[in-house]
C-alpha cells in the first residue's frame, strides 16, 4: 500500500485527537498504544505516541492531516537520536537524568491538575440563566466597540516612567506624540473588541463610554489606552449564550478548585527551605557556564 494512503487510513486524525484532548475513554488510549505505525531498529512507535506528538505540535485541526507524515518522520528521527544517546550512555549523564526527572515532575503535576479539573460539575440551567440575567452587557445589551488603541509594552525600565505620565489626564493624540518624543516602544492602531474581550469588572464603565472618551488598563504585559470611536449593539440571545456561559462557569470552578487544592496541599505539607536564597542564587550564577546559543533542529523541538 502507498505509504501516504496508509498513513491517512490510520484511525487517529480528527476524532482520535479530539478524544485525547477531552480525556475520552481509556480504552481508546490503550488501543492507540497497542497499534504500531513504525519500528525503528526494532523499537515501536505507536499511534498513541503520534497522537500526542501531533497534539503538541501546535498544528490546527485543518492542518493536522497534512502534518501526519511529517510528524511520523520527526518521531523516527527523534527515536534514532535517542537510541544513539543511550548507546553512548548519555542517559546516565547527571544533567540528562536531572532534566528528565524535572520533566517527569512537570508532567505529573499537570496530570494531577487535569485530574482535579475533570471532577468539576457542569452548571445547571438555572445557574446559566442567572448568569445571563446578571451580566446584561455581555448578552442582552452586548456591544461591539471600535477603538483607537495605543499599546505600550511594559518593562522594568519604563514602568515607573509611564505610570508617572499616566497619572495626569490623558489626551490620546498628545500621549501618542509624547511616546514618540520619548522614543518609547508602542503601537498605534484601530481595533474592534466585543464586550466579552474587555475586562469583566469594568463592563459598566465601557457601557457608559461616549464617543471620544478614553479608558486605560493593563492587559498582560502591555498597558492599553483606548479611545472610543463607535459602538454597535449586538445582543446575544439565551440559547446562543448558554454554551459560552457553561464553558466560562466550568473554567471558573476549575480555577477555584485548583487554587483550593493547592492551598490545602501547602497547608498540610512539610516544606523546608535551606540556605539563604540570595547566596544560593549568587552561587548558581558563579558556577553556571556561560550560555551559548546553539540552533536546536531536533524535530519537534519548541524552537522550530
Amino acid at each position: 500500500m502507498d505509504r501516504k494512503l496508509w498513513l491517512r487510513s490510520l484511525p487517529l486524525s480528527a476524532h482520535a485527537i479530539l478524544a485525547m484532548l477531552v480525556g475520552c475513554e481509556r480504552q481508546a488510549a490503550s488501543d492507540g498504544a497497542a497499534q504500531i505505525v513504525a519500528r525503528v531498529n526494532g523499537n515501536a512507535i505507536s499511534v498513541a505516541q503520534l497522537d500526542v506528538f501531533l497534539a503538541h505540535s501546535g498544528a490546527s485541526a485543518d492542518t493536522q492531516a497534512r502534518s501526519l507524515e511529517k510528524s511520523l518522520d520527526d518521531l523516527v528521527t527523534q527515536e534514532l537520536l535517542s537510541q544513539q544517546a543511550i548507546e553512548k550512555h548519555l542517559d546516565r549523564d547527571p544533567q540528562v537524568t536531572l532534566t528528565a526527572a524535572m520533566a517527569q515532575r512537570q508532567v505529573l503535576a499537570q496530570a494531577y491538575l487535569d485530574h482535579i479539573g475533570q471532577t468539576v460539575s457542569k452548571p445547571d440551567a438555572a445557574e446559566i440563566s442567572a448568569f445571563y440575567k446578571s451580566h446584561p452587557q455581555l448578552f442582552e445589551k452586548r456591544k461591539i466597540y471600535e477603538f483607537r488603541q495605543i499599546a505600550i509594552p511594559l518593562t522594568p525600565e519604563n514602568q515607573d516612567f509611564i505610570d508617572a505620565r499616566l497619572k495626569h489626564p490623558v489626551r490620546f493624540d498628545a500621549l501618542s506624540k509624547w511616546l514618540q518624543e520619548q522614543n518609547l516602544s508602542h503601537t498605534l492602531q484601530t481595533v474592534v473588541r466585543a464586550a466579552e474581550d474587555l475586562p469583566l469588572e469594568r463592563l459598566d464603565e465601557f457601557d457608559s463610554l461616549k464617543k471620544g472618551d478614553i479608558v486605560s488598563f493593563k492587559s498582560g504585559k502591555d498597558f492599553l489606552v483606548l479611545q472610543l470611536l463607535n459602538t454597535k449593539e449586538t445582543p446575544l440571545d439565551p440559547n446562543k449564550a448558554a454554551p459560552r456561559i457553561e464553558a466560562f462557569l466550568i473554567n471558573q470552578r476549575r480555577i477555584a478548585l485548583i487554587n483550593s487544592e493547592l492551598s490545602r496541599l501547602r497547608n498540610t505539607a512539610i516544606v523546608e527551605y535551606f540556605d539563604d536564597m540570595e547566596n544560593t542564587v549568587d552561587t548558581l550564577l558563579q558556577t553556571r557556564p556561560r550560555a551559548e546559543f546553539v540552533a536546536n533542529d531536533v524535530p519537534g523541538s519548541s524552537n522550530r
